[in-house]
């Protein structure tokens, strides 16, 4: 029995000699060779990207791996990695959901030349000029004096038609000018999109005031006024610079022609098409919080 005891523990003591000579496995700490091992440059991950710095500080800049070492050095010439800049977003990304009034008119003079047609007068086209001067009380809200000159009219081949129709009896009242005092109004603002790459500001406005006109009379005595007269007139305007605006507007202005009993109507009502280019002093403007 001891021999047989002996035997077995001279098999196994070397068994168990080795087990306490090898070292166990420690997994709480990684590979030698992972450890060691460096992340290349150009496999590394960039930084994210701050939107609120200039594009040229969004990156640090590329760097080389030196000579010696393999320490990265600065490269001659590098610039800073940026996977897109701000010249990739699109337009409706760049503008902002609340922004600040782009153009201000509060406490500034504006000047309009203006180019009218009738537009309500079959027989008679009526042409002329105009020109506002203007002062902004208000962003919104302003006082104009407008005055008008209009030429001799110009007879269409309506005429004729229209007076066999009537039995020649055809209103033919002539405005020569007139001089109004009027309110602007513009409750609307807004600003648009331009071919993509730029946005125009606008606005609508209403206008509206007295003033008078002088005009010959439908029938004689031709009483060349001048006759109390009222005007009603809304349009739109384009602000493409911090100084110019662009006009488009229609203006109705109505005055009393000469009472004769045979002639049902007597207020005349000249209905004119405007366009016009809005001139603004001082050219710039400051942008004044509320």
């Amino acid at each position: 029995m001891k021999i047989h005891l002996a035997i077995a523990w001279l098999l196994i003591h070397p068994v168990l000699a080795w087990a306490q000579e090898t070292p166990g496995l420690d997994l709480s700490q990684p590979p030698k060779d992972e450890k060691e091992k460096k992340p290349s440059v150009q496999g590394e991950e960039l930084p994210p990207m701050d939107l609120s710095k200039p594009e040229g500080e969004q990156a640090p800049a590329e760097k080389k791996p030196g000579k010696e070492g393999g320490q990265p050095e600065q490269g001659k010439g590098a610039q800073a990695v940026v996977p897109f800049s701000d010249k990739d977003v699109a337009l409706g990304d760049r503008v902002k959901a609340v922004q600040r009034k782009g153009f201000l008119k509060r406490g500034r003079f504006e000047i309009t030349p203006m180019l009218a047609l009738s537009v309500n007068d079959a027989y008679y086209q009526k042409f002329g000029g105009a020109v506002r001067l203007a002062y902004n009380l208000q962003d919104s809200f302003a006082l104009a004096l407008r005055g008008a000159y209009y030429g001799d009219p110009y007879r269409t081949d309506n005429v004729r038609e229209g007076k066999v129709a009537f039995q020649s009896q055809l209103l033919s009242s002539q405005p020569y000018g007139q001089v109004m005092l009027d309110g602007v109004w513009s409750p609307i603002y807004g600003k648009a999109a331009f071919l993509q790459s730029s946005i125009v500001h606008f606005d609508l406005f209403l206008t509206g005031g007295l003033g008078v006109v002088w005009s010959a009379t439908s029938f004689a005595p031709r009483n060349e006024g001048p006759h109390l007269a009222t005007d009603l007139g809304g349009g739109i305007r384009f602000y493409p610079k911090e100084w110019l605006a662009l006009e488009l507007s229609l203006m109705a202005t109505l005055y009393p022609d000469q009472p004769v009993l045979s002639v049902p109507g007597t207020i005349q009502s000249v209905l004119t098409a405007n366009v016009g280019f809005s001139f603004f002093f001082p050219f710039h403007f400051e942008y004044v919080y509320p």
